[in-house]
């Protein structure tokens, strides 16, 4: 009696159903992880609390109340800022050394944030000439600067509070002389500011190239380890838990 053999499977044959089941299996399963992970990312980069990590940056400084006024004549004050994660400067519109290249790098981070979805971040500039800098002034300043309204402050306000504000809550500048005293208050550091109102970080904004030659600076960028390091700072403090 002869026995039929089978046939061995042709390698060439299409493959069939169960293989076709298998492959959508394991691309939706891929597809999950990875929608999963930049759900994450893009919920850091809008401030949204995705993983609730406090960040192991320092407490440097936490801001007194305050209230100033915007360009726009509204009223701000830390609990308007609070919730945010923001970025200071401190600057006036008269000056003629450092602080059109630090505006120059405010706007240049500004882009920046938008354009990697971290648009929950705030660009806060105080003027330290406030009698002079009054809302129509910053207004006209902050419009030569391409500023943003909704992503890019300034504040103006009474010189006695802002004053206070940079030497007791920035802790920026401590006038020791009279002389000092009546001169106008000027960081080139930016500040790193939390959803609670703390400062978390200090940055350079000139390096000595571009202090030794302030003309030549307004076509670079900030220090690069400065900007990187102020870049990974922001994501940190993203990710931290809301107030």
């Amino acid at each position: 009696m002869n026995e039929t053999i089978p046939a061995a499977d042709d390698p060439h044959s299409p493959p069939g159903k169960g293989f076709w089941i298998m492959m959508a299996l394991s691309l939706v399963g891929v597809g999950a992880v990875a929608y999963v992970q930049y759900s994450r990312v893009d919920a850091a980069r809008h401030g949204i609390n995705a993983l609730g990590t406090p960040s192991d940056l320092p407490v440097l400084a936490e801001l007194p109340d305050f209230t100033l006024t915007e360009r726009s004549g509204r009223k701000v004050s830390l609990s308007d800022l609070k919730g945010r994660v923001w970025v200071a400067d401190f600057i006036f519109t008269t000056c003629a050394g450092p602080c059109p290249v630090m505006s120059r790098r405010m706007g240049k981070l500004q882009s920046e944030l938008l354009r990697d979805r971290m648009d929950s971040v705030l660009c806060v500039s105080i003027t330290v000439d406030p009698e002079h800098d009054t809302p129509p002034v910053l207004r006209e300043y902050a419009d030569s600067k391409g500023a943003d309204p909704t992503h890019w402050l300034f504040l103006t306000g009474d010189t006695k509070a802002v004053r206070s504000l940079i030497i007791k809550g920035f802790k920026l500048t401590a006038p020791q002389t009279p002389e000092e005293e009546k001169s106008l208050l000027h960081s080139t550091r930016l500040a790193l500011l939390d959803r609670r109102g703390r400062v978390r970080g200090y940055y350079l904004t000139l390096s000595e190239k571009d202090e030794d030659d302030i003309v030549g600076a307004m076509d670079r960028d900030m220090p690069k380890d400065e900007k990187r390091k102020l870049i990974t700072d922001i994501q940190s403090l993203l990710r931290e838990p809301s107030p």
